[in-house]
């Protein structure tokens, strides 16, 4: 019984994991996301960070008791089971919020690869994305498995090399900070701002809910989708939050810097930590753009071959990545903070009224109706 009950613990905590990789990508780790949506509210990014991780937390809870209730493990059968008996209505939902989502990470990792580029080497923000563009054409079509393993690990080192920044740049901006708590300073900002900007990125993060389905064949019971909610909670919270709290030492001057976290290291003096994080933020955005141009080519390639569109594999794979690949640079041309507040923002709205609000609301009801007929079909047993 206690290896069954540490078991599951161990699978709660695996599917909290995948959570937080998919949230803490790229594009999290420039610091852009935690800028745009709770940092430039001033002293509400002390809190609102855990309150959008615990009402995002909720709503990944029920979408795994519903996968686990319906036993659907991939989005279309998953938003089938949601809608129903609606579901014709909202099938497109998850695909073109599926869409969306590949379209800006892609971006947002190329053009945070450029803005990086620029900042690190100097070198021109057009030239820059363009490069990272062919280089990641080339990965995609050459890359070893090697090189897929090594850009999959990305995740521990970026977290590492932040929590690093985090203890030194809370340090050094601990008297700013305590000066904003103080003051309660919003830079001109509304508290209504403050709850709506939140709102929205739990909405374009809702999406994160895919990848977790799609690994959840493991939960057996609704208390290890209450021990995920808990674990994912936890720590997506607070990282979230200690990556604000640190990024507030260093305002206002850090409210205008496409990569906020770069800033910090500038800052620090310490040269080796802003190689470091350099380097790793390139890995990381790199592997964030080609583990989603894997899924696009996942996801369209059956479409091509259903249609008896270019019969090589190869050569389909490569029309694929290419496509993507060219679009998002085109996209990158815009820079990293109108990706993230425009492209990411319009994906929010998508996922906050189509994903996280049904999830809770139609999820919580469908749950418990659930639940019910279990006992139900209990008793009639018993009897």
């Amino acid at each position: 019984m206690g290896n069954q009950k540490s078991g599951s613990i161990g699978t709660a905590f695996a599917m909290a994991a995948v959570w937080f990789a998919t949230h803490s990508g790229g594009g999290f780790a420039t610091g852009n996301q935690e800028v745009n949506y709770f940092v430039k509210y001033g002293w509400y990014s002390l809190f609102l960070p855990l309150v959008a991780m615990i009402l995002l937390g909720w709503g990944h809870r029920n979408a795994l008791v519903l996968a686990k209730d319906y036993k659907t493990y991939d989005y279309k059968s998953f938003c089938d089971a949601l809608f129903h008996p609606y579901e014709k209505y909202f099938s497109m939902v998850f695909e073109f919020g599926f869409i969306m989502l590949i379209i800006c990470g892609v971006s947002t990792s190329i053009a945070g690869s450029g803005a990086l580029l620029k900042s690190s080497l100097d070198i021109p923000y057009g030239i820059g994305i363009v490069a990272v563009g062919i280089v990641l054409l080339l990965l995609t079509i050459f890359g070893s498995e090697l090189i897929v393993k090594v850009l999959n690990l990305k995740t521990y080192f970026i977290i590492i090399t932040l929590l690093i920044l985090c203890v030194l740049g809370i340090q050094m901006g601990a008297f700013n900070f305590q000066r904003v708590l103080a003051t309660h300073e919003t830079f001109g900002t509304s508290w209504g701002d403050a709850v709506w900007h939140m709102l929205i990125y739990i909405g374009f993060q809702a999406f994160t809910v895919l990848p977790i389905i799609s690994v959840s064949h493991h939960i057996k019971t609704t208390k290890d989708c209450n021990r995920f909610m808990l674990f994912g909670t936890i720590l997506n919270g607070a990282f979230l939050a200690i990556i604000c709290i640190m990024l507030l030492g260093f305002s206002p001057e850090v409210l205008n810097q496409t990569l906020p976290v770069y800033f910090v290291t500038t800052k620090l003096a310490l040269p080796w930590l802003k190689i470091l994080y350099s380097v790793i933020l390139f890995v990381a955005l790199l592997g964030t753009a080609i583990s989603l141009i894997f899924s696009t080519v996942a996801r369209f390639e059956p479409v091509l071959i259903k249609k008896d569109i270019l019969k090589s594999l190869r050569t389909r794979r490569i029309a694929i990545s290419l496509i993507t690949i060219v679009l998002c640079t085109g996209i990158s041309v815009f820079g990293l903070t109108n990706i993230v507040v425009k492209g990411y923002g319009s994906v929010g709205y998508i996922g906050l009224f189509f994903v996280l609000l049904p999830e809770i609301i139609v999820g919580t009801i469908k749950i418990r109706k659930n639940a019910k007929l279990r006992r139900e079909q209990t008793l009639d047993k018993a009897v």
